[in-house]
């Protein structure tokens, strides 16, 4: 072995990784994100309901269409899995017209999955993973994450399976992420915790696959949006929903 072969082996050259990110057409969510929605990861949005967390979901679907479409990209570039019966197209659409986006060019690009059971979400991940015809997605969003698993195992006895299950299928949400250069958005809800406050649902459990997490909350009119993870930064933003979305 050479001296400069050895002077390799001995000193490692770390190469730092450039994530590509996609705007959310929100300046100050993309500042709280670092430049938007993270590729090759979870992002997670929670928060009480009437917080703007599908508002966000649709305006992210509409932002990942345009900007796809504007690379030429064909065919499904969003998958929307709806757990709660949160899929508006109308809301699309007045999102699109109002930022001088193609509505019919929008909708055509986004494939909208109903789910309402643990079972079948889990399934949508093997279709996504499988199926020719996603081979262009490049946003998945599930609105509410925990809703189904929540509901599926409702027994204080059922609690630990629960757990399990969604640990599981957050495992091979990341796994699904990184394998297909997808960027997921999930949105979940909060539940009280007695004199702890407000917390997410199962919150402890997703918090491990996730890159960013974001707090959603309300005061009278005023929304805020707090970045807890990373935890190295607490930073708080306020925003509005109109016609256009977010800003």
């Amino acid at each position: 072995m050479t001296p400069e072969d050895q002077r390799k082996k001995d000193n490692f050259d770390f190469v730092r990784l450039s994530i590509p990110k996609i705007t959310t057409g929100s300046s100050p969510f993309d500042d709280q994100l670092g430049g938007g929605l993270p590729i090759c990861c979870i992002t997670d949005v929670f928060g009480a309901a009437g917080t703007g967390k599908t508002q966000f979901s649709f305006q992210n679907a509409v932002t990942t269409c345009q900007f796809l479409h504007d690379l030429g990209v064909k065919g499904t570039k969003v998958v929307f899995v709806d757990c709660a019966g949160s899929f508006r197209p109308e809301r699309i659409v007045e999102i699109s017209d109002n930022r001088s986006v193609s509505a019919s060019m929008v909708l055509e690009s986004i494939y909208s999955i109903s789910v309402r059971s643990a079972a079948s979400q889990v399934e949508v991940n093997r279709r996504l993973e499988e199926e020719p015809s996603f081979s262009n997605c490049r946003l998945l969003i599930v609105d509410d994450v925990t809703t189904n698993f929540v509901s599926d195992f409702s027994k204080e006895s059922e609690i630990p399976a629960r757990q399990r299950t969604i640990s599981l299928y957050a495992r091979r949400l990341a796994h699904l992420a990184n394998k297909r250069g997808l960027s997921v958005l999930m949105s979940n809800s909060v539940r009280s915790r007695g004199d702890l406050g407000e917390g997410e649902t199962t919150g402890e459990v997703l918090s491990e696959f996730c890159l960013y997490k974001l707090h959603f909350t309300r005061f009278n009119a005023t929304r805020y949006s707090q970045l807890v993870q990373p935890s190295l930064s607490k930073r708080k933003i306020t925003f509005e929903i109109g016609a256009a979305g977010i800003a």
